[in-house]
């Protein structure tokens, strides 16, 4: 993530040195450089999101908790203190 930031910052700083020297070719090749960046971070987005991580539907994921409850081993004896609270 530190390197991404150098770089960013490293375009911002051509881009203003390309326009305090009136250097349109340089602050053209800055922006190419740019909308490069942006176009690689869109697609790198946007196939990030259209994963599938197989996760169940939220009945299904209730009944394979409550088969898995069920097929456990019995509660211990012991305190009521000893119990969890929250699964």
């Amino acid at each position: 993530m530190m390197v991404v930031l150098f770089a960013a910052t490293g375009v911002v700083v051509a881009a203003v040195a390309a326009l305090a020297l009136q250097s349109w070719w340089i602050l053209f090749a800055v922006l190419a450089i740019h909308a490069t960046a942006t176009v690689l971070v869109i697609a790198y987005t946007f196939r990030k999101a259209g994963e599938s991580h197989e996760k169940p539907d939220p009945v299904t994921e209730a009944r394979i908790e409550e088969e898995e409850s069920s097929s456990g081993p019995p509660p211990r004896a012991g305190r009521a203190r000893d119990y969890e609270v929250f699964n």
